[in-house]
């Protein structure tokens, strides 16, 4: 019971009646007594703090193992699932750690798979060199002009080779990309149509050009160059003897984005199904017209593939309906 006074002045009396337990008594002598008070509030906070930190640290330290794992070359290092289920900044951090993994696993084994097809493919023309050393060293003088050509013609190979493999890491390590300059891709386009006609022509076939829209980008003109040469290249070793490679830049428009759209088109034998979802892979050789496997090294379309995906654009590889094979490629012009 306690007695209040009411705004007018005027004086009550205030009854209340408790339960008989534990709580407010000792809610009382807490109130009562500061010490208590603040003992009260210490263990609270500090049970609270426990709580906090071990809910924060636990799945930091699960990160960090994470985080050992790759540092020590186990890139199938995985956070934990219970990470992952986090629906906090941690949980975020988790699965970005795990689509980083992946992607550094990814890269590595592609690296790997690289290596190991570069020392494949240098081996056959240097075993071939050596082996024509050896027989040029007991070769009658009639035989030595085709050993000597034979050697000339492995290193020409190799040195080819050593300088599409430089170009591709050049390309995957992005050296060149402070080096942009705004150009016009329909010059540069028409310029490589000029020199891919005049070797054609050598071997009974042409390069033309049904449609050249105006189209200026920003980028690498002369890797981007390279890359076209390369899908030009093979379009002329393919096509059929007295045919044409056809050439077609058209501007378009997606998403209000402007793009330029290119298409260069072969009228040879095409690629077989089952490899075209490969074709721009590195050291990836599509049969020659008459069956034999094809001289190059597979790098070409692997570099064209490279470059473009470097400029922020796509290339695929389609057979047309009515044979030959069809290389689209699109790119962001301003």
């Amino acid at each position: 019971m306690r007695l209040v006074e009411g705004p007018s002045g005027r004086k009550y009396t205030l009854a209340f009646q408790q339960s008989p337990t534990l709580i407010m008594p000792v809610s009382e002598a807490v109130g009562t007594h500061p010490y208590l008070r603040l003992l009260g509030i210490g263990l609270f906070g500090a049970v609270l703090c426990f709580l906090l930190t071990r809910n924060i640290t636990k799945p930091i330290g699960r990160l960090l193992a994470a985080v050992s794992g790759i540092a020590s070359g186990r890139f199938k290092t995985r956070v934990d699932p219970s990470v992952l289920r986090r629906h906090d900044e941690i949980g975020t951090l988790g699965r970005d750690f795990d689509r980083m993994a992946e992607q550094i696993e990814a890269l590595v084994s592609a690296q790997r798979e690289l290596l190991g097809d570069v020392s494949h493919e240098l081996r056959s023309p240097l075993a071939r060199m050596i082996v024509a050393l050896g027989l040029l060293k007991h070769a009658s003088p009639e035989e030595v002009s085709e050993y000597i050509n034979r050697i000339g013609l492995e290193a020409e190979r190799l040195d080819k080779m050593i300088g599409q493999f430089l170009t591709l890491t050049r390309i995957e390590s992005g050296a060149e990309l402070a080096q942009r300059e705004t150009f016009d891709l329909t010059n540069l386009v028409q310029e490589v149509a000029a020199d891919g006609d005049f070797e054609a022509r050598a071997h009974k076939r042409e390069v033309k050009i049904v449609r050249a829209d105006s189209c200026r980008m920003s980028g690498l003109p002369e890797m981007l160059r390279s890359a076209i040469e390369n899908v030009v290249r093979n379009a002329i070793r393919y096509t059929a003897e007295d045919t044409t490679v056809d050439m077609s830049l058209e501007q378009t428009n997606h998403n209000g984005a402007g793009e330029a759209f290119l298409r260069i088109r072969d009228h040879g034998p095409g690629v077989p199904r089952i490899m075209l979802a490969n074709i721009f892979q590195p050291f990836q050789r599509v049969p020659e017209p008459n069956g034999t496997n094809s001289q190059g090294a597979g790098l070409g379309l692997a570099i064209a593939d490279r470059v473009v995906r470097l400029h922020k654009g796509s290339i695929r590889a389609l057979n047309a309906t009515d044979g030959g094979l069809i290389v689209e490629i699109q790119l962001p012009i301003n």
